[in-house]
């Protein structure tokens, strides 16, 4: 416990303060120096690896001011919230003890310093549970602000997964669940009132009368009312951001968390993915919303066409396409800078950096408008002409990072700061030139003009002209040799000079805040013509990667899905030989049974197939030709086998829920890839249950589905149903061994080659040799064959008639994803 009565005022100040942030890192601003005490001292200590040292018995480490924000970062980074206390006053001003406020609160989701942040998108969400999951997150660095409503926590974690969102905020009642099931994320439990009194917070924020026509529901009100008031707790400011947009399912294609990851669709623990192979746009704007569009493929075939048409017109037009990205190379981070210059945190280089962005908008424009498709785009993109000239008056083009050492505003802005400032610069030859006017003035030729510590500027005299001595030269001092006088004028520039550097300083933040002020009007404008540039970055990207890996543009139909010689956009990339297959499914023909060894290519075949859905619905052309698709309301995949520790789940469990979800939320717009199911259990079962869905997909939802399995047993649905189409890897023995192929043709594997892959992967020979032995006495023993072919003896009728599968069959699956 600490005796108030026994510290100093500058700790007893430090206690007060750090009492009201409480769960916060306090850094207390000291001169040169931020300083932490006691535990707040012996965390940053060890992240940080500084000395620990003590005052007045405390803990008490140190950080220069000047590299805060590389402190900031590996703090922030290790999970803690700071908050940063400044002094308020010149510390050789004050009376008494200097004033000290808390200026900043930093969290992982709050980050707007370029230096602490990646090009990504950094998102901090607020959520409440009133009957759904409600939520509100915003990117604080761009100020785009987003709401979606979530039917179960599931669907909020898996969402919270793949979006970039670095912290969340919450009531007592959601913290527990939130901080199990998303260990990594920074989640933080909110007091009740900051979700209370939300109308008027967003009338506040928004300066409206009325929010009736954001068209939000009183939960969507409280969770954004939530959100702003701590954004204004942490950033000190209640700026105004975006307004809101609800992420409406209606809208997009859903893509769980377990389908971005199988299909490899953003960087990840899988490398190679889909982003990187697309993103070659030539700005951190642009690759920020290339990530949105491949999570959030578009379902409205309008919206979808319309870009399309942007890519197909620059595709055609390599010239222009070329002139366009070399434009896009010389733009800055618009989005980041606004938000910046909103805070009050923008640099006078960020400033020139929005200038040099804005000189290229003419370029841009000129050039899109030669071609006719690209002409309405050209002109919805407002040039900011006068934007340009102001801050081509006010700023030097290469001005110093802060205002306050006179090389940021420009020459000719304000006289009253040239006029410091070439006293500051030029004060020697100013120096000179007066004492040459005084020789003249004066006739006396030996007349010095000089300064000292103690007596300041003074005009020296030897003894023998004093006589020449004008009547306004006042006496200062007197040498052997000697006279020392000042005048008026000296006097006047002596008093300039001492205070010109403090003057440059103050004058010269005075004006870039005024200039920042100034360009406040603009800020809305500005972001949407952001976004547009974004946009561009993001079309011409696709039409650039689309010439140069040779994609076609898709055509949409109602229900066609056909592709000749379709390819994975991300293997193709790291293989010199890729072999093409080809797809085709329609309203009848509408699910596949693939068999085939391992390692033969089935995986990669159902995968981009479900990449060529993605792509083509975010406005990509796609690897393969003639392509005809319908439009997905979702891409649901099944792939491969793994447990989940964290929660207990064996292998097989996790592989039933992924199933359970499918079955539950599939539709018949949705395309289903599944690859092995049934694995994680006895072979009788799994093929049991693998069987029993496959049946439950084709009949009772009736969505596209192709399913990879090693059980050829299901290859027998096809005689079954005459929807279901059997596939098989095509596989060549030679007298060294198999060659896998990698063609899909029509047809059943007539065996696995699972010994051969073994031998191919490595295995010793002699354990090789006695697989092949034990296989071949297993093979004849087997009485599974004669248990399955059953229903080639008769019982195809019988199963036929019992299409139709009860509701009450999901109650298998549905304890996997609730349980």
């Amino acid at each position: 416990m600490v005796d108030l009565e026994k510290l100093t005022p500058m700790m007893k100040q430090y206690m007060g303060i750090k009492s009201k942030y409480k769960d916060a890192i306090l850094l207390f601003r000291l001169g040169d120096f931020y300083e932490a005490f006691f535990e707040d001292a012996e965390v940053i200590s060890k992240v940080l690896n500084i000395v620990l040292t003590k005052r007045q018995s405390a803990p008490m480490a140190g950080i220069p001011y000047h590299a805060l924000e590389n402190y900031l970062k590996k703090l922030v980074e290790s999970g803690y919230k700071v908050a940063i206390c400044e002094q308020m006053e010149d510390a050789s001003r004050a009376k008494g003890i200097v004033k000290r406020e808390v200026t900043r609160v930093i969290t992982p989701g709050t980050i707007i310093e370029d230096e602490l942040l990646s090009s990504d998108n950094n998102y901090l969400m607020s959520v409440i549970f009133e009957e759904n999951y409600v939520s509100a997150f915003i990117d604080v660095s761009t100020g785009e602000l987003f709401l979606k409503i979530f039917e179960k926590l599931d669907e909020l974690i898996d969402y919270v997964k793949i979006s970039n969102i670095s912290q969340i905020i919450c009531d007592e009642k959601l913290y527990e669940d939130l901080k199990r099931e998303l260990p990594d994320i920074f989640v933080e439990k909110l007091d009740e009132w900051y979700f209370q009194g939300y109308d008027e917070k967003i009338k506040e924020t928004y300066k409206l009368a009325s929010v009736d026509h954001f068209e939000l529901l009183e939960s969507e009100k409280k969770v954004l009312g939530g959100l702003l008031k701590y954004l204004e707790y942490t950033l000190m400011d209640s700026k105004v951001p975006q307004k809101p947009k609800k992420l409406e399912k209606t809208k997009y294609m859903v893509l769980d968390s377990k389908t971005v990851d199988n299909l490899s669709l953003i960087p990840g623990e899988k490398g190679k993915n889909l982003f990187d192979v697309l993103n070659q746009t030539k700005t951190s704007m642009g690759a920020r919303l290339l990530k949105k569009w491949i999570l959030q493929p578009l379902k409205d075939k309008n919206e979808i066409l319309e870009r399309q048409g942007l890519v197909e017109a620059f595709y055609n037009d390599q010239l222009l396409l070329n002139e366009i990205r070399e434009y896009l190379s010389g733009v800055y981070d618009i989005e980041r800078i606004l938000t910046r210059l909103s805070y009050g945190k923008v640099s006078p280089k960020d400033l020139i950096s929005l200038k040099n962005s804005l000189l290229l908008i003419p370029h841009i424009k000129e050039a899109l408008s030669t071609n006719k498709k690209l002409e309405d785009f050209a002109s919805n993109l407002d040039e900011f002409r006068e934007v340009v000239v102001f801050l081509e008056r006010a700023l030097y083009d290469e001005p110093s990072n802060s205002p306050g050492d006179g090389n940021v505003i420009k020459e000719g802005y304000s006289v009253e700061l040239d006029d410091y400032r070439n006293l500051l610069f030029h004060s020697e030859e100013r120096l000179k030139k007066f004492q040459e006017l005084e020789r003249q003035r004066t006739g006396i030729q030996k007349l010095k003009v000089g300064f000292n510590q103690v007596f300041g500027y003074y005009i020296e005299v030897p003894k023998g002209q004093i006589k020449n001595v004008p009547e306004d030269y006042i006496r200062k001092q007197t040498l052997v040799n000697s006279e020392r006088y000042i005048t008026q004028e000296l006097k006047e520039f002596e008093e300039k000079i001492m205070s010109a550097r403090e003057k440059v300083e103050l004058i010269e933040k005075s004006l870039f805040e005024e200039i920042r002020v100034k360009l406040l009007d603009y800020v809305e404008n500005l972001r949407v013509l952001a976004q547009k540039l974004a946009q561009l970055d993001v079309v011409s990207n696709f039409a650039m990667v689309s010439r140069l890996y040779g994609y076609t543009k898709p055509e949409f139909t109602n229900s066609e899905f056909s592709v000749k010689n379709a390819r994975h956009a991300v293997v193709e990339r790291y293989i010199s030989d890729f072999i093409p297959n080809d797809i085709y499914m329609d309203k009848k023909r509408r699910m596949y049974i693939i068999t085939g060894p391992n390692m033969s290519g089935k995986s990669t075949y159902i995968r981009q197939v479900g990449l060529i859905a993605v792509m083509a619905q975010i406005g990509c052309f796609v690897p393969g030709e003639n392509v005809k698709l319908p439009i997905f309301d979702r891409v649901f995949t099944r792939m491969g086998a793994r447990d989940d520790i964290s929660t207990g789940k064996s292998t097989f469990l996790v592989e039933m829920s992924e199933v359970a979800l499918i079955l539950d939320k599939a539709t018949r717009e949705s395309l289903v890839l599944l690859d092995e199911v049934g694995r994680g259990t006895s072979t009788f079962d799994g093929i049991s249950i693998a069987w029993a869905m496959s049946e439950y997909i084709y009949n009772e939802i009736g969505c596209k589905t192709i399913f990879a399995t090693h059980f050829t047993e299901l290859t027998e649905l096809s005689d079954v149903y005459e929807g279901i189409k059997n596939l098989t890897i095509a596989v060549k023995e030679t007298n060294n061994g198999v060659i896998f192929l990698h063609k899909v043709i029509e047809g059943v594997a007539d065996r696995s080659y699972g010994i051969e892959v073994a031998q191919i992967a490595g295995i010793p020979e002699g354990v090789v040799e006695r697989a092949r032995e034990i296989l071949d006495v297993i093979s004849k023993k087997s009485e599974l064959e004669k248990k399955v072919s059953v229903l080639k003896q008769g019982q195809l009728k019988k199963i036929k008639s019992k299409k139709k599968i009860p509701n009450g069959q999901l109650s298998l699956f549905e304890g996997g994803v609730n349980g």
